[in-house]
């Protein structure tokens, strides 16, 4: 039978048929695909939305609040799930309704206040590109008010911001920065008095947009009878001088005061010149006079302190006494001079409690800070002339007892440490003392029922996590100052976890050493989770005292290869030293010197116990020995990063070896069960 193909005819009129076919299904294809991205955007607005009222329920008291959306991620930020690539802008109300303005460059997302649902329409939304997000206002105590504007703009240049104040809509001050902030100082303003804060932001292409918010001013000013002076070292000359030194109450005027106990670490006891009669004398503080001459004979309004002394860490402390309670809003501090005898730092504290007979071995003498501080000033240059520091003693209101403001923890290989930040205000007189725990699995237990630890004097606490189970903890902090006021604070959730330690490479440091001229080890041995002994090399190590390798390393006498061969004798004589490697030799004693190495074992191996040999007749002891995994797999890197520059970034420490003392014969040290620690938030 004949086989007959496909005519021409035919063919075309396939191809006909297929590009009819395609001409009809493109625009249909077209069309699904972007109506698909069309509604992928506007279900990621609305799952941003969902995200942005459970955080506004949670911040209720910030509101009205606005999220402004750059790109992917929004400020402030919070978690959203894909990819949305626009910009815009989600405002709550003070009722929790929300606003919807959001661009990707195609479609614009749109919802009113009172609508439930989000339109679509063309891009832009608008002709100006100016977003203009959040206008805060946050009070820098003992500065002022700092105003921060969140504007943005996708397709221009912001070039200036304008801020304005108003009062019952009247313009106290302004100014007119290219910065985003501005910080008005708090003599623009009076207590309990409501302020209308506004920012007008210009961008390059002379599109305006503005906004404001209302913010009511109170503070509670610092009362206080008592307040205790410190004068910390000095930059240049022969001491360190106050000009003058005035504060003023609520009303602006002068609060008179007397100088009381006074202690000088220099001569320990009252400074130089402070009873005289003729020129710097104690009475000068607070006269009114602000000039300065460095002639004894013109030098009426000048106070020296700390003088001819050009040691470190030298002081003066001086008590100042109101006779009664007081208000203190400012302080007016003259330092400098034309013989710049400029301190290097002034500090201030308030004492509210009764004068007592150990106040002045507790506080004048020495150097306590647990009083709460209301001046902090450190001066790096030298001024020629007598130069005013002003500073505004203003307190936020219902502070009376401490705020902890941080729970800051780190985990020190098997070691957790709590440190707390506390604010201490106006009412308290110093903290008193800490309470810590730490708790498994809850974190809303009452205050009555925290299992404390014992009361300690200090803002910090270790806890050994040997012995702690994993799972969830929660970090509870107790905070008493000496008026009895308390308050308590709890952590985030942590959560920790053990895991084996699993490496092809560790890191070994030998630090320093206590005599002779360097530092020994004997033999180093590393087993398995089965109690094998694992193989090593040490393809890399650096020896600061050589800035290169260690001496011997590799010498016939205590080469590196000792350090695995199983012997572990040791003598003085350098002959039968056929097991010792010697490190940071030929250094000083407690100066520092370290070396480091990599132990490769060649492939990744789980460590569960070490041994390691140390000292000998000459006493060559290490101070401390440190091991390290790295969480870099790149051995260059390691060396370069780590072991060179010895920089522990990347690097988790699992276990060290402390003395205290030489030890003059070879002694094994062994440890077991080795464990990473990992205590992080959840």
């Amino acid at each position: 039978m004949k086989k007959r193909g496909f005519t021409l005819i035919e063919l075309l009129a396939v191809v006909v048929i297929l590009v009819i076919i395609v001409l009809i299904a493109t625009p249909i294809i077209l069309n699904i695909v972007e109506k698909s991205r069309k509604e992928s955007f506007r279900d990621s607005i609305y799952g941003i939305l969902e995200i942005t009222e459970l955080d506004a329920m949670l911040n209720e008291a910030n509101l009205p609040f606005s999220y402004v959306i750059e790109g992917n991620k929004t400020v402030p930020e919070v978690n959203f799930s894909g990819k949305l690539d626009a910009y815009g802008e989600i405002i709550v109300n003070e009722k929790g309704q929300t606003k919807v303005e959001v661009d990707n460059g195609k479609w614009c997302a749109k919802k009113e206040y009172n609508e439930s649902k989000i339109v679509l329409s063309s891009s832009p939304c608008t002709d100006n590109p100016i977003i203009m997000g959040n206008l805060t206002v946050e009070p820098k105590w003992g500065d002022g008010l700092l105003v921060t504007s969140s504007a943005t703009s996708k397709t221009s240049t912001i070039t200036e911001y304008e801020f304005i104040v108003k009062k019952q809509n009247e313009i106290i001050t302004s100014y007119t920065s290219e910065l985003s902030e501005y910080l008005f100082p708090f003599e623009h303003f009076d207590n309990n008095e409501e302020y209308q804060f506004e920012v007008v932001v210009k961008d390059n292409q002379n599109h305006t947009n503005d906004t404001s918010v209302m913010y009511l001013l109170s503070y509670e000013p610092v009362i206080t009878r008592y307040l205790v002076v410190e004068v910390f070292e000095h930059l240049n000359g022969n001491g360190a001088v106050i000009n003058e030194l005035e504060f003023l109450d609520n009303h602006n005027e002068k609060i008179d005061y007397t100088v009381g106990d006074v202690y000088d670490s220099t001569t320990k006891g009252l400074p130089f010149y402070w009873n005289s009669s003729s020129y710097w004398s104690q009475n000068n503080l607070n006269n009114g006079t602000y000039s300065y001459n460095s002639n004894p004979d013109g030098g009426q309004t000048s106070t020296l302190f700390i003088y001819n002394s050009n040691e470190t860490n030298k002081y003066a402390r001086f008590l100042i006494d109101f006779g009664e309670e007081k208000e203190i809003k400012t302080i007016k501090l003259w330092t400098g001079g034309s013989d710049r005898r400029q301190p290097r730092n002034i500090k201030i504290y308030r004492y509210s409690l009764e004068l007592n007979s150990s106040f002045k071995k507790d506080y004048i003498e020495t150097r306590d800070d647990t009083l709460p501080i209301i001046y902090d000033k450190t001066f790096t240059s030298i001024y020629e002339t007598p130069t005013n520091n002003t500073n505004y003693f203003i307190y936020p209101e219902d502070t009376k007892e401490p705020i902890i403001t941080e729970i800051k923890v780190a985990n020190d290989f098997n070691i957790l440490q709590v440190k707390v930040d506390v604010t201490d205000p106006y009412y308290s007189s110093g903290i008193k003392e800490y309470r810590y725990a730490l708790v498994k699995d809850n974190g809303i237990l009452s205050y009555d029922n925290i299992p404390w630890s014992e009361s300690k004097k200090t803002n910090n606490i270790e806890y050994d996590l040997e012995n702690l189970e994993e799972g969830t903890y929660y970090i509870y902090v107790e905070a008493i100052d000496n008026a009895l006021h308390k308050t308590y604070k709890v952590s985030s959730p942590y959560e920790f976890s053990k895991r084996d330690i699993n490496s092809r490479y560790i890191i070994m440091e030998i630090y320093d050493h206590f005599s002779s001229n360097g530092s020994v080890i004997t033999e180093l041995e590393i087993y398995n989770n089965s109690s094998q002994k694992i193989a090593y090399d040490i393809p890399k190590i650096y020896d600061k005292s050589t800035n290169g390798v260690p001496y011997y390393w590799t010498s016939t006498a205590w080469p590196k290869t000792r350090l695995y061969d199983g012997k572990t004798a040791y003598t003085s004589n350098s002959q039968g030293s056929t097991t010792s490697t010697i490190f940071n030799y030929s250094s000083a004693a407690g100066t520092g010197v370290w070396t480091r190495m990599i132990v490769d074992f060649s492939k990744a191996e789980n460590i569960k116990n070490l041994k390691i040999w140390l000292g000998g007749p000459e006493g060559r002891l290490p101070k401390e020995v440190h091991f390290y995994v790295s969480e870099n797999s790149d051995i260059d890197t390691i060396y370069n990063q780590n072991i060179k520059e010895r920089d522990n970034t990347s690097l988790v420490e699992f276990t060290r070896f402390s003395f205290s003392e030489n030890i003059t014969t070879v002694t094994k040290f062994e440890k077991n069960n080795l464990v990473l620690y990992k205590f992080q938030k959840k």
